[in-house]
């Protein structure tokens, strides 16, 4: 069985080269396309996700779960495959059914129809890409290698056939063919590993857990997918670009915490099941502790890089972007513990009151804040409804997993790394007042954060965590390029 840093590896470069790639293409896509386009395909993208949300339910997390669980029973996890396949495929077109009849029915969507009928082939093919069972087997290498193979055919076809601002549909019709390749190849290789049987379903015992997980992901959106598609309603499709533009880099650097959590989720689905508590709080204390040292030095540099990088990324055009993303990134810290104590703990025990709870606090919570503040403020607006809410999540969520998993939260070592972040802004605030240009600037910042967060968790604080992963890193780079010296 590969090990929890191994597929931690291969999940954190699948991650970190998949938003690498947009972060190569979008600086061209973005000059390319001009910002309303941007917008026009995120606010499409936001109604296509809202649709697989519905059609997903809670499979994809519960299907993680799941096939955790019986993966060394190949009838087992076959079983399971094959209802949650079964019903997903249900789900998928009762979707499908109502996507369509909205695209010809509501004025609104009468712009957007070519883009939308793409967004019905991808809802269809979504059903075959079954990501989470390959998350669930723990195949980790498998999924980074088809997905970075499949992500360059994409990079390359974007260069090659994008080069106005009239290919826009083009290029939105690129990422159906991205989804439409990776849902091949992932059916015609899970077939080599299962056998599907779809005349033994017993898809009742798998409904309620289904629609609980569902519950929480579609009311999850309500603060995440819902501020794009709710700011392109009221505000238009400029904000929408403004707020997009946001995010992507906040999205990015993001892809490290999600790597990092999603490989852990089904080992602590082992652990809860065997009543382990040691090595469950273990994991958490390393987490959350690395989360907040890596956090808050990212953070401050954004704060004061914020213009730079966002005129690097988008180009000239896109200033309605720096706020936002000065918003937007606070975020990093809040939904990286997030993750650790939902979808870590909550979601990966069995447990599913505390989950519908949470998601609910963040859905009212969202709701309510995107109409006060989304219609008069746009992007900006958004940002905060965004960050509030998922603040509320993330209280919720400490409540509920000291009180039903006994898993303590580490405010200590969070503190800290708040505590330390004057000593990154100081430094930070004087490399402003210098007037570098753009490269200059971003360059010696990100030097000097580099300097200031190694000083601050080897000698200042001395998170041993933060050291040991450091450690392990290295000495992985050497082991593999010893490896390679020696082929």
């Amino acid at each position: 069985m590969p090990s929890i840093k191994k597929n931690f590896g291969y999940n954190l470069l699948l991650t970190f080269c998949g938003y690498l790639i947009p972060l190569i293409t979008y600086p061209y896509i973005s000059r390319v396309l001009g910002v309303q386009n941007i917008g026009i395909c995120n606010f499409v993208d936001s109604i296509i996700n809202y649709f697989v949300l519905f059609s997903m339910l809670g499979i994809g997390s519960f299907g993680v779960r799941e096939i955790a669980r019986v993966r060394q029973d190949k009838e087992q996890c076959s079983f399971v495959f094959s209802n949650l396949i079964a019903i997903n495929a249900v789900t998928t077109a009762l979707a499908i059914i109502v996507l369509v009849t909205c695209t010809f029915t509501i004025p609104k969507f009468a712009n957007y129809q070519p883009f939308l009928l793409i967004g019905v082939a991808k809802l269809f093919f979504n059903v075959f890409i079954i990501e989470w069972f390959y998350q669930g087997i723990q195949d980790f290498k498998y999924i980074t290698i088809r997905s970075l193979l499949v992500r360059l055919i994409y990079v390359v076809c974007i260069f090659i056939f994008v080069h106005s601002p009239e290919d826009v549909l083009l290029y939105y019709f690129l990422t159906f063919i991205t989804t439409i390749i990776n849902a091949l190849i992932n059916w015609i290789h899970a077939r080599k590993l299962i056998h599907i049987n779809f005349k033994r379903l017993d898809s009742r015992i798998f409904l309620v857990p289904i629609i609980t997980f569902g519950y929480y992901r579609i009311l999850t959106s309500m603060y995440t997918t819902f501020n794009t598609m709710f700011l392109g309603l009221t505000s238009g499709d400029v904000e929408v670009g403004y707020f997009a533009t946001a995010t992507k880099i906040y999205t990015i650097i993001m892809s490290v915490f999600s790597a990092f959590t999603t490989v852990m989720v089904p080992k602590v689905s082992e652990l809860l099941s065997e009543g382990k508590n040691d090595k469950l709080q273990n994991i958490a204390d390393k987490t959350i502790s690395i989360v907040a040292a890596v956090s808050v030095p990212v953070i401050i540099f954004s704060q004061f890089c914020a213009p730079d990088i966002i005129r690097l990324i988008a180009g000239n055009g896109y200033e309605g972007a720096v706020t936002p993303f000065r918003i937007v990134i606070f975020m990093l810290l809040v939904i990286g513990l997030e993750q650790i104590l939902i979808q870590q703990f909550l979601m990966a025990s069995t447990k599913n009151a505390p989950i519908l709870i949470v998601s609910t606090i963040g859905a009212g919570v969202g709701i309510l804040l995107n109409i006060l503040f989304t219609p008069q403020m746009g992007a900006v607006g958004s940002a905060i409804a965004w960050g509030v809410s998922e603040l509320s999540v993330l209280i919720a969520g400490i409540v509920f997993v000291k009180r039903n998993l006994n898993i303590n939260v580490n405010f200590c070592d969070i503190g800290a790394s708040l505590l330390c972040a004057i000593l990154y802004a100081l430094p930070l605030y004087y490399i402003l007042t210098l007037h570098l240009g753009i490269w200059k600037n971003l360059i010696l910042s990100i030097v000097v954060t580099t300097m200031v967060f190694v000083i601050v968790n080897f000698w200042i604080h001395k998170n041993q965590y933060v050291a040991d992963l450091l450690n392990d890193i290295l000495k992985s780079v050497i082991r593999d390029r010893t490896l390679f010296n020696n082929n």
